[in-house]
């Protein structure tokens, strides 16, 4: 550019300022939008061409774009057709919308349309503005359907039986809670004998014979799978019964003919801890001849655990006693024909365990440990792959490679190959009879201890047509699971990025290598030995003093892939079936010396859903600590939102999941994610309304405790704020009201008391009763706002209600007026009810003041919470005008804080505040406390979406000034487009920058930072002075709003600049212009 001479002269400069002050006029945005509007982004279900969903109607979601201010969309017209020559034909063949007067571009139901599964669709979208402009039909997006009907799947399931201790119900405190388990044996038979099999676990330490063997219980047979009317066929529940030991216990009866027999138990066994359960390693019903006609039968249970050795299908797998299972993972092959040239092909595949398909030779798909994890008692989850360039006309082979993943049973999978030929035939093929299984080089394999693999055990080219399978052995063929088929419709789980080594360092005999970075996945290596030479690979979080790994936070976990080379040359290997959470891999007995650090690589592993939000500030503790929630949370989410990566759990702990959802949704794309974990929550929620605390429910109690079982409640919340979908809100309405009605039986005062956890990991306690009441208050809270929305007035009404009765209760209960005090006068017990809004007005004051005193005084700036506290704190402090007590406990960095975390060399985020390195619960990779980063979007940036105008339809931009913070910016892709707010400050003023997208508006908020009176301009132009507001293009009003200026604006991007009275008006536009100060 170059330099611009600046006369000396008053006149001249009030010439050029005369001549800016027009230029600048006359390029100030106009009200209105300026450009011809467009569609993009188009999605179905929130995926971008989704392959194989079972929505009966989906779903139609886009962006409406157009540049200038004000845009805003009118109507929409959509077209569906079968193909895309039909949509470019003018002529639908399944669906015209028609135009439709509407704003809404966001989760379109394609209604009143019979959609036939396995079907490619095609459908596009075109939209009018403000003033009638219709933009040009959008590029075509697709959708596939998958199997809307069970009869459409020909697949039978195969499996490989390898042993395991048996069924194991849910347990349970109360020994007197009646239980059962029963078996479909597929048709009326007769029979006349029923023999149950005590359990033995392998793998517990309570290993007792007759583990878990009921105390009191009854044997029914019947036609009818609810069992309304049965036939009584052994009756031991009028008094206790001795332990059976290893002895099955017989009971044999006049033949009779049902199809269902169920063991229906009244009392529970109880395990050296406790807790109560009942247990059996098999069931069996034999006809006149002695034939188990129960073998292989589909097993219902009330509850069933799912984990541990224990699964529902054992029961009937012909294994009479709890025996550890093979470690090998199995291997299913079989070959087809297609005769003629294939034009389309498609793979449905569900595993229960999990799986890597394979055809001809290769993987199929880029995903791994699929499928997603679900209770698969209740749901299975398929995914869907277009296999069309795969499929080679003449011979095929497919195969599966099994894992164990979650699933406690015998591995198996279903799987079917639809082929359309040029021909016009179709062909299917699918697993059942034919299907044989072999043992794989995948000696073992476990999600917490690591994968054992021997590629001298490879059976080359066991995938792929012409293989020699005599030595392999018939597949079993077994009974359907009882969970429901459906599709997978999140983000599948994939090797995401490969992360280079930063340091390598010979330790003793072993090297270790630093990624830098904690993280989630597994290690790719590389070696060259001769055969049969081992290499094991172990995996932790951090490091003994002398440098060696310490695996001790592991508890249980080993962490560790072994490899056995098979001695032909340059070797690559990296895990199928487990992950870890790590930062430092140990390498033991690598083979010479090797070359670089290069010979490992980290592969991070989670599900992929896109980063779709950034925030950074000029603080830079807190872009690290941003920084490390991302890691942490991405790193925490495979398939459901877990706890923890590295130890012996990882699992879907309500109380995290709650806590993060909120900033899951600025910071991720999660609305598929989230949409599949809240049909687990669905899915799990108990007849009463019960809901664990975890989901799938493998750990913790059931019912949860109220704040893990509130995630339910807050996770909809949330999702509703960030995608305004409806339909979510009408799909869990009736399970929310559920749940809190169950609570409202639990405490006939409104004084909760059931808690499990407290404010977990907290430095002070609260009274658990007090954390459990607000709870109530919260959840009871949000069933009212649904109903509000939804148009069930007189629920609204019910629910305000109960939520008036429970904050008089809280507050006669926990408070003392006379003192002023809360609870204990924990953090917690003033933040509970601030945050809830059910302090006394006269009150309020005095108990901010206690809260503000406590942490500046008592605790000298710092938190005492634990993750439930902080939670809200931060938000409530905003709230309040105490934006700088917020950020003085932000910007410490001694214990307890974040920065504390950071200066111990964090790169996750902790799940204690304390620095622990020994067993026990410290995992240094916890999301719980990462929730944090969404209120760097909310207040420091001031990104908030609105309840009542949910899914960025209207939004606010309000920005929190605090402490020596100069500069702050974010951005989110929400559903409507890009939102981003950006501010400086300095002793002149306050600069803020916001984009809103079209078809939403917000309220801006231009922070005074202390000045009282100020006048704003934007894009030059002066849009308050004086007090009063001047029009402006996009804004419709402006209001003094205490410590910010409020303005309402339409979409566009706004540049706002405040300053002091009445600046030079010149001087702000050549600032403005030519990007500096003007002297």
């Amino acid at each position: 550019m170059p330099d611009i001479p600046f006369p000396n002269s008053l006149t001249s400069l009030l010439c050029i300022a005369g001549f800016a002050i027009a230029l600048a006029a006359a390029a100030a945005p106009d009200a209105a939008a300026s450009s011809k509007p467009a569609v993009t982004h188009l999605r179905t279900e929130y995926l971008e061409n989704p392959l194989g969903i079972d929505t009966p109607e989906p779903r139609f979601s886009w962006l409406f774009v157009q540049d200038g201010r004000d845009a805003k969309q009118t109507a929409y017209q959509i077209e569906v057709a079968t193909g895309p020559s039909a949509l470019n034909g003018g002529k639908p063949n399944v669906w015209d919308s028609g135009r439709v007067s509407s704003s809404n571009c966001s989760n379109i139901p394609l209604e009143g349309q019979k959609l036939a599964s396995g079907m490619p669709y095609w459908w596009r979208v075109r939209v009018w503005d403000a003033k009638g402009h219709q933009s040009d039909w959008s590029e075509p997006a697709t959708f596939e359907m998958g199997f809307l009907k069970p009869a459409e799947w020909r697949a039978e399931w195969i499996a490989a039986p390898i042993g395991g201790n048996g069924y194991h119900s849910g347990i349970d405190a109360n020994p007197d809670v009646t239980k059962w388990v029963q078996v479909d044996i597929g048709e009326t038979r007769r029979f006349s004998k029923v023999i149950l099999f005590p359990a033995r676990p392998y793998n517990w330490n309570e290993d007792v014979p007759g583990f878990g063997f009921p105390v009191r219980y009854r044997v029914e047979a019947s036609d009818d799978a609810d069992f309304g009317s049965s036939s009584l066929l052994a009756d031991r529940s009028a008094e206790d019964q001795p332990n059976p030991g290893e002895t099955p216990v017989e009971f044999t009866f006049a033949p009779v003919s049902a199809r269902y027999v169920r063991v229906t138990v009244t009392r529970l066994y109880q395990r050296i801890d406790g807790q109560k359960l009942f247990a059996l390693a098999e069931l069996q019903v034999l006809d006149d001849s002695g034939q188990n006609v129960a073998a292989g039968a589909a097993v219902r249970a009330l509850d069933s655990t799912e984990a541990h050795g224990w699964c529902a299908a054992h029961l009937t797998e012909g294994l009479t006693k709890s025996i550890a299972p093979s470690r090998v993972a199995p291997m299913f092959r079989a070959e087809f024909d297609a005769a003629k040239r294939v034009r389309r092909a498609r793979a449905y595949v569900v595993g229960l365990g999990y799986y890597e398909l394979r055809l001809n030779g290769k993987k199929v798909g880029d995903q791994v440990l699929d499928p997603s994890y679900t209770n698969c008692g209740t749901r299975c989850l398929y995914s869907t792959y277009d296999v069309t360039e795969m499929v080679r006309e003449g011979k095929n082979a497919v195969g599966l490679m099994m894992g164990r993943g979650w699933y406690g049973g015998s591995p198996c999978a279903l799987a079917q190959i639809n082929l359309d030929l040029e021909d016009g035939t179709h062909v299917t093929f699918a697993t059942g009879p034919g299907w044989k299984r072999g043992e794989s080089p995948i000696l073992d394999n476990s999600l917490y201890h690591g994968e054992t693999y021997d590629a001298r055990l490879e059976q080359q080219g066991w995938d792929e047509p012409g293989f020699d399978d005599s030595g392999w052995q018939d597949v079993s063929l077994i009974a359907a699971p009882t969970g429901t088929l459906s599709a997978q419709m999140i983000q599948p789980i994939r090797v995401t990025e490969t992360m280079p080594v930063a340091t390598m360092k010979e330790v003793g005999d072993a090297l270790v290598f630093d990624f830098g970075q904690n993280f989630s996945g597994w290690c790719q290596l590389r070696a060259e030995g001769p055969a049969g030479h081992e290499i094991a690979v172990k995996h932790a979080e951090i490091l003994y003093p002398d440098g060696t790994i310490n695996m001790e936070n592991l508890r249980s976990a080993q962490a560790t892939d072994r490899f056995t080379l098979k001695g032909k040359g340059k070797e690559l290997y990296e895990p199928r079936f487990t992950y870890h959470g790590f930062r430092y891999v140990q390498v033991e007995n690598y083979p010479g010396r090797p070359e670089s650090k290069d010979v490992l690589s980290g592969r991070v592993v989670h599900t992929d859903f896109p980063q779709h939000g950034t925030f950074e500030c000029s603080n830079e503790l807190i872009n690290q600590i941003q920084r490390n929630c991302i890691w942490g949370f991405k790193t925490n989410f495979h398939s459901i939102p877990t706890d923890c990566p590295q130890r012996d759990e990882r699992q879907g702990w309500m109380g995290d999941a709650g806590m993060t959802s909120d900033m899951g949704f600025y910071n991720f794309d999660m609305a598929a994610a989230y949409t599949k974990f809240l049909q687990d929550i669905q899915d799990a929620q108990g007849e009463d309304g019960r809901i664990p605390d975890t989901v799938p429910h493998i750990w913790g109690s059931n019912p949860g405790d109220p704040m893990w079982a509130g995630a339910y409640h807050f996770i909809v919340r949330d999702m509703y704020r960030h995608t305004g979908d409806r339909q979510l809100l009408v799909k869990h309405y009736d399970g929310l009201k559920r749940y809190v009605d169950m609570v409202r039986r639990e405490a006939p005062e409104f004084i909760h008391g059931r808690n499990n956890y407290g404010d977990w990991v907290g430095v002070v306690e609260t009274p658990r009763d007090l954390i459990s009441t607000g709870a109530f208050y919260l959840a009871a809270d949000i069933v009212a706002e649904i109903a509000e929305v939804l148009g069930k007035d007189a629920d609204a009404r019910e629910y305000r209600d109960l939520c008036a009765k429970i904050a008089a209760a809280f507050n006669n209960k926990f408070f003392n007026a006379e003192t002023g005090v809360y609870g204990n006068g924990s953090q917690y017990s003033y933040i509970w009810p601030l945050f809830l809004g059910i302090v006394p007005q006269e009150h309020h004051a005095g108990v901010i003041e206690k809260l503000k005193h406590d942490i500046m005084v008592t605790h000298k700036g710092h938190l005492s919470t634990g993750f439930l506290g902080a939670r809200y704190m931060f938000e409530l402090l905003c709230d309040e005008g105490l934006e700088d007590v917020a950020y003085t406990v932000m910007n410490q960095r001694d214990y307890p804080s974040y920065g504390f975390m950071l200066a111990k060399g964090a790169t996750t985020i902790w799940e204690l505040w304390k620095h622990e390195t020994g067993p026990g619960m410290n995992s240094h990779n916890h999301p719980a406390f990462g929730f944090i980063s969404g209120w760097f979007y909310s207040d420091i940036a001031g990104i908030t979406p609105e309840w009542k105008r949910a899914g960025f339809e209207h939004f606010e931009i309000k920005p929190h000034l605090m402490g020596d913070l100069k500069e702050a910016k974010a951005s989110v892709d929400t559903v409507r487009g890009k939102v981003s707010s950006h501010w400086m400050r300095d002793g002149s003023g306050v600069t803020l920058k916001v984009t809103i997208p079209a078809n939403s508006s917000a309220a801006v908020w231009v922070p005074k930072d202390g000045r009282a009176d100020v006048t704003i301009t934007e894009s030059g132009r002066t849009v308050w002075q004086g007090g009063a507001f001047a029009n402006a293009p996009g804004l419709a009003s402006a209001e003094d709003a205490g410590r910010w200026v409020k303005f309402e604006a339409g979409s566009g991007s706004y540049a706002f600049e405040l300053t002091a009275g009445n600046p030079d008006e010149a001087g702000n536009l050549l600032r403005g212009l030519f990007g500096g100060s003007v002297q």
